[in-house]
């Protein structure tokens, strides 16, 4: 039904309005602290009011790109622009909303903190945040942004943050998808209804739990600085071994509990793999894809998105590519 639909896209670079663009690419991942865009402008915006389009537009300016079909737009992305590539046809480069809490620096040093007093001390008050009632200890922060401290809190305590709309949410990776938007995919339309039809490709497979060779290395980092450690999952030595990282205290045996609860998830009957639509539905990461099956219904489930890769051009169309993270 897509295929007959014009597709439409409208960008905004500062006080600059483009009614159309050549192309746009955007990244969303719910395991990266941010997203990503990058814009082509045509030859024809390289002038615009008899001034160069380079003259009314710079690093920092808000971006907005809305998309959609047959006149029918939505907002795909808001951010700021990173970078201007100055040749013909000419490229912008934009990072999301999370962009001014890379223009910050913080010096700070606490005894024993906690995830919503570091939050309060280096999240600007025009943003909203989000978070558990969590323990961190003794922390540093020594000439960092924003953003680094968030990148570091992920890295040594399993939390994740997400910026969307003006408000920051921060917890566990396999947190995002409890509560989230879902969407619908059919592989293989009924005869009768091929309408439903909505897959412009997929390179999924299914897998069975047995064919999971994996491990979680799971840490919890407590307060008092040790470490408490444990290992679940896959004991061959050719299985794969990831880490988990926690804030803690915990006891072994909660640690256990933990890294078996997200062992449970991610280890299932279902597929794995990406699968690629049109614009519409309007996937995102961190939302849920219902994958359906009619000459399979055995194999339908529901699935977080870990990742989206959304692609705008007038050479190969508007699609969404969608990168499968565990069964919900």
């Amino acid at each position: 039904m897509l295929l007959f639909m014009n597709m439409t896209a409208q960008v905004q670079l500062g006080n600059v309005s483009l009614k159309n663009v050549n192309a746009f690419d955007i990244d969303e991942n719910i395991l990266e602290m941010s997203n990503t865009a990058q814009i082509t402008i045509p030859r024809n915006y390289v002038k615009l009011e008899g001034k160069s389009i380079l003259e009314q537009i710079k690093a920092g300016d808000k971006v907005t790109i809305d998309a959609g079909y047959d006149g029918v737009l939505a907002r795909e992305f808001t951010g700021y622009i990173r970078e201007i590539e100055s040749d013909i046809p000419l490229i912008i480069h934009c990072d999301d909303e999370t962009y001014p809490l890379r223009q910050t620096n913080y010096v700070k040093s606490y005894k024993d903190a906690t995830l919503k007093q570091v939050l309060t001390d280096i999240i600007p008050s025009s943003i909203k945040f989000d978070c558990p009632d969590v323990r961190i200890g003794k922390y540093q922060i020594d000439n960092a942004s924003a953003f680094a401290v968030l990148q570091d809190l992920m890295k040594h305590y399993g939390l994740y943050s997400r910026l969307q709309e003006g408000i920051l949410k921060v917890g566990l990776a396999y947190e995002f998808g409890e509560k989230t938007d879902t969407h619908i995919y059919t592989i293989n339309a009924p005869a009768d209804n091929m309408y439903l039809a909505n897959v412009k490709k997929n390179d999924l497979k299914f897998k069975r739990k047995e064919d999971f060779k994996v491990r979680y290395k799971a840490i919890s980092n407590n307060p008092n600085g040790k470490k408490t450690t444990v290992i679940v999952g896959n004991k061959e030595k050719d299985a794969s071994e990831r880490t988990l990282n926690f804030a803690g205290p915990m006891t072994e045996a909660e640690l256990r509990e933990r890294a078996n609860a997200v062992m449970a998830k991610t280890v299932y009957d279902g597929y794995t793999g990406d699968i690629t639509g049109f614009g519409l539905p309007r996937t995102h990461a961190g939302d849920a894809l219902e994958i359906r099956d009619s000459l399979e219904p055995d194999r339908a489930g529901k699935y977080l998105i870990e990742k989206v890769n959304i692609n705008y051009s007038d050479s190969s169309g508007f699609s969404r590519k969608n990168t499968l993270s565990y069964k919900i």
